[in-house]
């Protein structure tokens, strides 16, 4: 290689936007017909939540860390060893999704224990990078990212089990009749717990830099306090799904939702009332963060007046799916539209260039999924209406996202060429950047 030759730079948002293309293809086809692929549900719900979301979790949460906590840029663990966690963790999904669609019992074990092994590492690893920053002031919102691995590794444990129950010829009766009890108890501590606390973690310092104003004073203490009340809300709802008695689950996610809310959601409000969402970026944002209360104030009513773990199975199946789509996906849709710009770098003229293609029709695409996911709510309460058709504009919206993540990252890299052979890695803004001009 020449001195001047510039060196490559390990991109683990691809793995995203690839499982993000995946995700479109096989929802479009769940959407179109349930026998075009194997385990069309299990699919589909676990191509988005490990595919896209944990592969976000896995890199956002040391991008956050590494700039929080101002780790050294040698730092082997936010270096190489989150390398090799990325690469260990996608390889190991491909061989997840093979194993269930061959019904392997044992593959799809070992699949879940990998897993749940990369995540602990991920999770030890911040453990071991906040208790050496523990005069920085902002080492307590990575407590978040570390208690949501806990429950991710939990998820995967009674992933184990589920497996046997379903595809061990062997299987005991007392695991095939706990199965749906225990699918709920899987459900509750990798959607609240792992996903549900990595994002309220991110939220208390990214959110006010997306909307350009300042964290407000008591974010932090606010989000510390909150964070056991939310761990025992998901720890109450998981045990009481285990036992069966689903007003316990109901009554341990509304826990979590009131300390989401009151730990992350009341300073964020204020934060807002100071400079409200302008951008593609803050809107979704706004957008993702309104559907997953709605849906969570849906699954809490049906979980308390459910008689039992099928029936609520039942019932929650499309609010759980408002929650991916219109909730948790809109969020990370938009942190991505805010982040990637920025990580990818290249000066300011690159970034404001990525910027401008990732804002291209913002408030259409914002009505246009808006517009969409409203319909599949009032078909959902209603229990009619052409649901698959509804679906059409929110897979449309996605698929335009993705598009134009690939051309910005496209556009970006070019002009990122022209500049400096190494460009200064961009740490994560607390303090709002000056408005661009028209």
């Amino acid at each position: 290689m020449s001195s001047g030759a510039r060196p490559r730079r390990f991109r683990a948002d691809r793995f995203t936007t690839a499982w993000m293309l995946v995700a479109l293809v096989t929802s479009a086809l769940t959407v179109v017909g349930r026998s075009a692929i194997p385990q069309p549900l299990w699919t589909s719900v676990h191509i988005i939540t490990l595919g896209v979301l944990t592969s976000s979790v896995l890199q956002w949460s040391w991008y956050f860390a590494r700039a929080l906590l101002h780790l050294p840029a040698a730092d082997r663990r936010s270096g190489r060893d989150a390398r090799i966690r990325m690469v260990a963790f996608h390889i190991t999904l491909v061989g997840l999704v093979a194993a269930m669609w061959s019904a392997s019992a044992v593959g799809t074990v070992v699949g879940a224990g990998a897993v749940g092994a990369i995540v602990a590492w991920h999770g030890l690893a911040l453990l071991r990078a906040a208790r050496t920053r523990l005069g920085n002031r902002f080492a307590v919102t990575v407590r978040y990212y570390i208690a949501a691995a806990a429950f991710l590794v939990l998820g995967c444990v009674l992933a184990g089990f589920l497996t046997v129950a379903m595809f061990a010829a062997g299987a005991p009766s007392w695991l095939l009749a706990a199965r749906d009890d225990l699918t709920l108890a899987h459900a509750v501590v990798n959607v609240a717990g792992w996903l549900g606390l990595s994002i309220c973690g991110t939220l208390v310092t990214l959110a006010p830099t997306m909307l350009r104003t300042r964290i407000d004073p008591a974010a932090l203490g606010h989000a510390v306090g909150a964070l056991p009340w939310a761990v025992g809300g998901i720890l109450l709802a998981a045990a009481t799904a285990v036992v069966g008695w689903t007003p316990g689950v109901g009554l341990g996610l509304g826990a979590f939702g009131t300390a989401a809310l009151v730990g992350v959601g009341v300073p964020l409000a204020r934060s807002a009332r100071r400079s409200g969402p302008s951008s593609y970026a803050s809107w979704t944002m706004t957008s993702g963060l309104a559907w997953s209360a709605v849906a969570l104030v849906a699954i809490v009513v049906n979980a308390v007046l459910a008689p039992d773990a099928a029936a609520l199975r039942t019932t929650n199946l499309p609010w759980l799916a408002l929650l991916g789509a219109g909730g948790i996906l809109q969020i990370l849709v938009g942190a991505l539209t805010y982040l990637m710009p920025v990580v990818i770098g290249g000066g300011p003229s690159a970034v404001r260039a990525g910027m401008t293609v990732l804002e291209t029709a913002g408030p259409a695409r914002v009505a246009l999924r808006a517009a969409a996911l409203a319909l599949l709510t009032i078909a959902t309460i209603s229990g009619s209406g052409p649901m698959p058709l509804w679906w059409v504009p929110v897979l449309l919206a996605y698929a335009l996202d993705v598009v134009l993540f690939a051309r910005a990252g496209v556009r970006q890299a070019r002009l990122r060429g022209r500049g400096p052979a190494v460009p200064p890695p961009v740490p994560l803004t607390l303090t709002p950047p000056p408005r661009s001009t028209p």
